[in-house]
């Protein structure tokens, strides 16, 4: 009877565990979609991509001030974005149509961190000169909200970039004269602002609106495989493994692009670079007793050459495998673990 029961657990285990993609991903546009931003703080930020630049993606950093009879304009942008996108799916190689469906990665597996660290440190500076716009390529719409405040990043990326020679004496003004319809140049100089969205950033997660104007601004594809490199290299320097097993995932990883989004996120996480933690992860693999994750004599991480087993091997790695309060199930979660806040008396 015993046994009867630990296999229908360990049976409804591995079926749950086949499912939990979708379902995470759904919760979290969920999520995202129940956010009222109806009277979020409007902050406007433009920047200069450098697409080929892994370093510093992003140049310099300005604060441009929305009069306040306009940022309800850009506070729905960011809405309509949001309300207008029904459905989720994760980033694949090859993809479906887009339709109203944002494609999702983790913010690990893009530079937009590099921005948002540099815009809530506090220190950038604000346009104050028509002039200074010329040769940005992109801005950013932050939408604060909530107590303790949150951030919603709303990305939009323009080929090419704003020039005030490039976008004046283009517009056609309407009046009326003498009852008839008459139209006149603007003359006045003008920066085009789109009611669309590339991409919003939220927590850990990027939520794609358009994946053609994402993969170019963040260099999407050339990313990946430069975060492949460094992370293949630092796990092979730090206290988790040897270089020579480390040098194994470049065969095994290859173009797959699921498991390079993994690496990017073991990197960011840096486990391997804690002793602690590492023998606190040996110790749970004993204990297991099941696991895959194999260990030499010192300690330190083997690579099997299966992907199986790397697969594992970076969901351990990011310190996502967790098990249920409740009934003790174990499963490998997608996305991000979420802090439980103690509730207050």
């Amino acid at each position: 009877m015993a046994n009867n029961k630990s296999n229908i657990v360990e049976a409804l285990q591995e079926e749950v565990q086949h499912e939990p993609d979708q379902a995470s991903l759904d919760k979290k546009l969920a999520d995202l979609r129940a956010i009222d931003l109806s009277k979020a703080t409007v902050n406007l930020w433009v920047t200069n991509v450098k697409v080929s630049n892994k370093s510093k993606r992003f140049g310099d950093i300005k604060n441009l001030k929305v009069h306040s009879e306009y940022q309800e304009h850009f506070r729905q942008y960011v809405i309509h974005c949001i309300k207008g996108t029904e459905h989720i799916e994760e980033l694949r190689p090859i993809t479906t149509i887009q339709d109203n469906r944002f494609f999702y990665v983790e913010s690990s597996s893009t530079d937009l961190t590099q921005l948002i660290e540099q815009v809530e440190n506090g220190e950038l500076t604000t346009i104050t000169q028509e002039t200074e716009l010329n040769n940005y390529n992109a801005y950013v719409i932050q939408l604060t909200f909530d107590e303790p405040e949150k951030n919603i990043y709303a990305f939009r990326y323009i080929k090419g970039a704003w020039s005030l020679n490039n976008t004046a004496n283009k517009t056609l003004r309407t009046s009326y004269q003498n009852n008839r319809l008459v139209v006149e140049i603007d003359q006045s100089n003008k920066f085009q602002i789109t009611p669309y969205v590339d991409f919003i950033q939220y927590e850990s997660s990027v939520f794609i609106a358009d994946l053609t104007q994402f993969e170019t601004a963040m260099n999407y594809h050339e990313r990946l495989k430069e975060k492949k490199a460094e992370t293949i290299s630092a796990l092979g320097k730090s206290f988790a493994m040897n270089a020579d097993e480390s040098n194994k995932l470049i065969s095994i990883i290859g173009d797959d692009k699921r498991l390079m989004r993994q690496l990017a996120s073991v990197y960011e996480k840096q486990h391997f670079n804690n002793e602690l933690w590492l023998r606190k992860l040996r110790d749970a693999a004993d204990e297991a007793g099941n696991w895959q994750i194999k260990f030499d004599d010192d300690g330190k991480i083997k690579v099997i050459e299966k992907k199986e087993y790397v697969k594992e091997l970076l969901v351990l790695l990011q310190n996502k495998r967790v098990k249920t309060v409740v009934d003790g199930l174990m499963f490998d979660v997608e996305g991000e673990l979420v802090t439980i806040q103690p509730i207050q008396p």
